[in-house]
């Protein structure tokens, strides 16, 4: 049975789109054999600093560099059963399983060149409770100046008739600053981990 592709399922934090589902226009440079591991690497995650915009607890808005995760569908062929999960720690804190924080997780599909890009601020935070916790007392200062630990993999299939697939698991650091204190603005330093 073909699974239903994954809906476009937005939500709005504060002026951000949370999650979004667009088709790009990429080489396919990947096709072949199925496995356990993902050898042909079409499902490939990326994290990415983006440039966006925040509103404060005083009412003012700031520059605000968001970190975006990327899944993308880099072979010819949908990509079905998509299941993501993440792990995020907190420096000095624990590592929680935040698999659950995305949205259609379960059954999801990405379509030939598709790709589909959440915030680690907006979505995986929260999902964190030791974090979420701080966050909603002390706004986005709470993620200041900690690093944050981000580790994603996803299984899926390449039709019902293969078994599943998974990802290598991608590490990322990640780190929220404000260099310059007139300005206000946050910037993001993100580091790639190492097996």
């Amino acid at each position: 049975m073909k699974s239903e592709p994954l809906s476009h399922q937005v939500v709005i934090y504060k002026g951000q789109e949370v999650c979004e589902k667009e088709v790009c226009t990429m080489p396919d440079t990947m096709e072949g054999k199925e496995g356990r591991d993902d050898q042909e690497r079409c499902l490939v995650i990326s994290l990415q600093a983006a440039d966006s915009r925040l509103m404060a607890s005083n009412g003012r808005e700031i520059s605000f560099t968001r970190a975006v995760l990327t899944l993308r569908n880099a072979c010819s062929a949908e990509l079905y059963d998509v299941v993501t999960h993440a792990t995020l720690g907190q420096e000095g804190g624990t590592v929680q399983d935040v698999s659950s924080a995305f949205p259609g997780n379960a059954g999801a599909s990405i379509p030939p060149q598709g790709s589909v890009s959440c915030h680690v601020y907006d979505l995986l935070l929260p999902a964190h409770p030791g974090t979420a916790s701080k966050v909603h007392m002390f706004g986005y200062r709470a993620v200041l100046n900690w690093r944050f630990d981000l580790e994603v993999w996803a299984e899926y299939r390449r039709s019902a008739d293969f078994p599943p697939v998974r990802t290598p698991v991608s590490r990322w650091a990640l780190r929220w600053s404000v260099p310059d204190a007139t300005t206000g603005a946050v910037t993001l330093a993100i580091e790639e981990g190492k097996d």
